[in-house]
C-alpha cells in the first residue's frame, strides 16, 4: 500500500490557474462567458478533461488564453484512481496538510474513490462511509507525522479536542486541512498540535464537511 504522489485533478489545475492570473470564479466565469455555477461545478468535481462538456472547455481555454489543446495538456494523471474495491477498503482520497489550507486534489468526499486502499477487515472501522488521507507536514506531530495514513469516519460524532479533517467552503475556496477542533459558540478553533504552527478560528458556515479520525495506518516495512 503506498500514495506516491497527488493525482493532476483537472478542475484543481484549472483553479490554479485562475488564482495565477489573480480572478476571483466570477470574474473569471465573466472572462469565459460561463455562469460562476459552471466555473464552481469544474474547479470542485472534473477530475478528467472528459468530465468537461466541448462547449465549456472552448470557454474555458478562451478565459486562460490557451488553445484547446493547451488546456488539454494540464491534465496529467500521475496515479491511477480506482472506483469501488473488491476487498471493500477504505480508499485514500487526498494528501492533507496539518498546516496551511491547501487545495483539495481529489474527487467529491465519500463517493468510493481511492487513489490506493486500506483493508477494511482488522482496521477497526466499521463505517461504510470512512475515508483516509495521507498527513502532509509537521504540524499535527508527534502523534500523526507526515506520510501517516489516517482514517476518518463522517458519521462518528466529533467532540472538543478531537482530531478532524476539515474541507472548508466556497468563502476558503473549497480547501482542506487536518487539526483538533473546539466548538467556539458560532466558530470552531482548529488548534495544530506543533504549536509553531498557527492556529485557526474560522465561522461554522465556512465549513462544508468535517470528519473525526479514527484510526492511523501504520505500515512496517
Amino acid at each position: 500500500m503506498g500514495l506516491d504522489s497527488v493525482m493532476a485533478h483537472f478542475g484543481s489545475r484549472i483553479r490554479a490557474l485562475r488564482a495565477e492570473k489573480g480572478l476571483s470564479q466570477e470574474d473569471f466565469a465573466h472572462q469565459c462567458g460561463l455562469h460562476p455555477n459552471t466555473i464552481r461545478k469544474v474547479e470542485r468535481t472534473c477530475a478528467t478533461p472528459d468530465d468537461v462538456k466541448d462547449a465549456t472547455k472552448v470557454c474555458l481555454a478562451h478565459g486562460l488564453d490557451m488553445t484547446l489543446d493547451q488546456l488539454q495538456a494540464i491534465y496529467q494523471p500521475v496515479i491511477p484512481q480506482y472506483i469501488g474495491d473488491p476487498g471493500g477498503g477504505i480508499p485514500i482520497i487526498n494528501c492533507v496538510p496539518a498546516g496551511v489550507p491547501v487545495d483539495y486534489e481529489h474527487m467529491e468526499l465519500d463517493n468510493g474513490i481511492g487513489a490506493d486502499y486500506i483493508p477494511r477487515v482488522g482496521s477497526g472501522v466499521n463505517d461504510p462511509t470512512a475515508f483516509a488521507f495521507t498527513v502532509v507536514g509537521d504540524s499535527m506531530t508527534p502523534e500523526f507525522r507526515e506520510g501517516d495514513t489516517v482514517v476518518c469516519s463522517p458519521s462518528t460524532v466529533i467532540a472538543d479536542g478531537h482530531a478532524v479533517f476539515v474541507r472548508f467552503g466556497s468563502e476558503r475556496d473549497h480547501t482542506c486541512t487536518f487539526k483538533r477542533v473546539f466548538d467556539r459558540g458560532d466558530e470552531v478553533e482548529l488548534l495544530p498540535d506543533n504549536r509553531r504552527h498557527t492556529p485557526m478560528i474560522v465561522p461554522k458556515d465556512q465549513i462544508d464537511r468535517m470528519s473525526k479520525v479514527v484510526a492511523k495506518w501504520v505500515r512496517y516495512d
